[in-house]
């Protein structure tokens, strides 16, 4: 484009609109426009320090696009996204855009498709016209140049941030991303989030479990979006959800998915958590942080370790073991090799890992007993009689008083040094010294017990919990290990989950990590719905969240509610079946639900719920999309049901068990699974690895690890 003669202000505009998106023409046309510019705009003479240092800022500040109440006020009208059932918007990224950016648009453009049939045009901005920019909508991802004339600056934003904003009739998304893999919860992806915050809030896009099936994209024929100018970052610092990665069994792996299968399922797994904007602000570091101690200091150092029944150290060979919390030896030796292998980044928090073994705290040398506060009055009523901890001594203060310590002595080095531990086993309840911390401990919050169902008293009590350890000062994230419990089984606690949750998030919550995703969607689905969604929206009633999920199976939305409510009422009314069944067969929440499955859900608790789908079936007749849904509820029934036949010929719990007498239920279900595997139900792996530990299996191998039916 040249400009001869007289120049219009509309046509400097386009130029300038032109130059934004492609600064070469900038660099071509300078001299011969710095005079018409002035002319035209009615401004001084410009000099070539101004063009050369804020030239794309400055003149979209002239055009009035960068001041943010001045960019709303251009766009009352909102930005037009859907038009005519079409896209109406073309989603532009900068020329090399980083790989989460790239994503970003990916995903972008798939829901659009999803919402419209259509998939919009993908392009970077030095291929935006003038004439483009003009006359139609764009959606700028990431940090592109029209957003850095827009005034949109990334760099002092903290990880995970992104800015929302409408400029004109366009649209930026641009956010702090780092390198990396996109799906990589480690990396931060800013821009990544912004489209998840714009698909949830303003598309209605649901993400009810892996998959495209799982995904609910409302189809639209038109779509305008306000005039926006926010920012977006998590509510909490760490969003972790564990994958289950590790849920395989070794001795029978031809019981779990085949290998295809679960490399498909483990990646949709990992889109399914981003899209739930899974990650962290700030990396973190902890987890059991003595276990192999005693071999390395054990002989030098003998008074780090428990003092029981007079002897430092294991209880027997290779058993697990607590530390001398009190020692102030040991202490010293934490920051010490925190401080030898530290890597915190510039700006970010040192983390110092003084989590506890994988055992109570049984040291009972006095030091360590005198830090010990009161036990509470009503302590031993809420502790599980058969528990590991009914018999331990109440240990809370000890441990906080020993974390403050080291904290104290990590400051030294780093003011900013966290200290982390958990409230676990018998530290778990609340300090009741009056024992104050700081923001610079960090207490992972973790019931070793109290699985749900619970009573009204077990809950209020484990809420008390939590607001006795906020109430310390520190900080407290989320670490509990719920989400093991139930294997493949219909076992629905999503009202109880959620008002724990709530309560937490409205007492100082900082984060979560949960350990973890066993992945039964078909017959857990309220359950790991409400885990994902209240990490993002924890403030929107209960009700609500499952209102989204109940409403993406259509007309049949009432009855897969009905059937949900259930599985929860049953589940609630289940409590003695799974205290007296796991205590009758030697049954592990965790480990080796399986022995137990067919005690807790016996064959004749499924017809109710069947009728239910039945009726859900018929009302979603006429949505395919629903029709399907309820499909995926019906497999998952069918597949808990086989489960529970199985487990009450093959438990390890019942002496009079042999492979042969449940080869039948066994051979059926192994069908079932290598038959559905590709509908991602449940994580057969789990499935696979619960089993093993549950069930009289053969020394050899049942079928193929990889025989697929289809």
């Amino acid at each position: 484009m040249r400009v001869r003669g007289n120049v219009t202000a509309e046509a400097c505009k386009a130029y300038l609109i032109q130059i934004v998106v492609n600064p070469l023409l900038l660099k071509k046309r300078l001299h011969s426009w710095m005079g018409a510019l002035s002319e035209v705009f009615g401004m001084g003479p410009l000099s070539r320090r101004t063009f050369a240092q804020g030239t794309v800022l400055g003149l979209l500040h002239w055009l009035g696009l960068t001041n943010p109440g001045k960019a709303a006020t251009q766009s009352s009208a909102g930005v037009t996204l859907i038009a005519g059932g079409r896209p109406a918007v073309t989603l532009v990224t900068s020329d090399q855009p980083s790989g989460s950016v790239h994503y970003a648009a990916t995903e972008l453009g798939w829901h659009i498709e999803k919402a419209t049939g259509i998939q919009p045009a993908i392009t970077t901005e030095s291929h935006v016209s003038p004439a483009g920019l003009r006359n139609a909508a764009h959606i700028f991802l990431g940090d592109t140049r029209f957003a850095r004339a827009a005034g949109i600056t990334l760099g002092a934003l903290p990880r995970e941030t992104c800015i929302i904003r409408t400029v004109g009739n366009h649209l930026c998304i641009a956010g702090l991303d780092h390198p990396g893999s996109a799906l990589d919860q480690n990396t931060s992806a800013g821009t990544l989030f912004g489209v998840y915050e714009l698909l949830d809030r303003y598309f209605g896009v649901r993400w009810l479990w892996p998959g495209e099936l799982g995904t609910f994209v409302p189809k639209a024929q038109s779509l305008v979006i306000p005039p926006l100018d926010y920012v977006v970052t998590p509510r909490f610092m760490q969003r972790r959800v564990r994958p289950g990665a590790g849920f395989t069994s070794e001795e029978h792996p031809e019981m779990g998915f085949t290998a295809a299968a679960a490399k498909e399922y483990m990646k949709a797994q990992a889109t399914f958590l981003r899209r739930h904007r899974m990650g962290r602000r700030v990396p973190t570091n902890y987890g059991h942080a003595f276990v192999d101690w005693w071999q390395r200091y054990g002989t030098e150092h003998p008074e780090w370790f428990q003092l029981v029944r007079g002897k430092r150290g294991p209880v027997r060979l290779g058993a697990r073991f607590s530390m001398c919390i009190s020692n102030p030896g040991l202490r010293e030796e934490i920051v010490s090799q925190w401080r030898e292998h530290r890597s915190a980044s510039a700006g970010q928090p040192a983390f110092v890992n003084a989590v506890e073994n994988d055992i109570p705290g049984q040291c009972e040398c006095e030091v360590c007993k005198a830090l010990d506060g009161p036990e509470p009055p009503d302590y031993r009523k809420f502790i599980p009689s058969k528990s590991k901890i009914a018999s331990k001594p109440f240990v809370s203060d000890r441990y906080a008083r020993s974390w403050q310590a080291i904290q104290r002595i990590a400051a030294k080095d780093d003011p900013n040094a966290v200290v982390v531990g958990y409230a676990y086993m018998n530290y778990f309840a609340a300090p009741t010294s009056g024992i104050k911390l700081n923001p610079n401990i960090l207490i992972g919050f973790c019931p070793s017990a109290w699985y749900y169902p619970r009573n009204g008293e077990e809950q209020d009590w484990i809420k008390d919990q939590w607001r006795g350890w906020a109430a310390t000062t520190a900080q407290v994230f989320m670490r509990t290990n719920y989400f093991l419990d139930g294997y493949c089984m219909p076992h629905i606690f999503a009202g109880q989950f959620a008002d724990e949750f709530q309560n937490a998030a409205r007492n100082g919550m900082v984060g979560t990590d949960f350990d973890s995703l066993t992945g039964h969607w078909a017959t857990q689905g309220p359950n790991l719905y409400l885990l994902m969604r209240l990490q993002t929206h924890p403030e929107i009633a209960v009700e609500s969240l499952l209102s989204e999920y109940y409403s993406a199976f259509g007309p049949a939305a009432d009855d897969v509610k009905s059937y949900f409510n259930y599985w929860q009422a049953y589940t609630s009314n289940a409590r003695a079946q799974l205290r007296d069944g796991f205590e009758a067969l030697g049954a592990s929440r965790w480990r080796s639900w399986a022995k137990a499955a067919h005690a807790v859900y016996p064959e004749e608790s499924f017809a109710p719920a069947e009728a239910l789908l039945d009726r859900a079936t018929a009302f979603a007749i006429q949505d395919p999309e629903a029709s399907m849904r309820v499909k995926f509820l019906e497999l998952g029934l069918q597949h808990a049901k086989l489960c529970s036949r199985a487990a009450s010929k093959l438990t390890l719990g019942d002496p009079q068990s042999t492979y042969e007498r449940g080869k039948p239920e066994m051979e059926a279900l192994l069908q079932f699974r290598r038959s559905y595997e590709h509908m991602w139900i449940s994580n057969m792996n789990h499935c696979a690895w619960v089993e093993s530990q549950s069930w009289i299996l053969p020394g050899f191998a049942i079928q193929s690890p990889d025989l697929d039916p289809e």
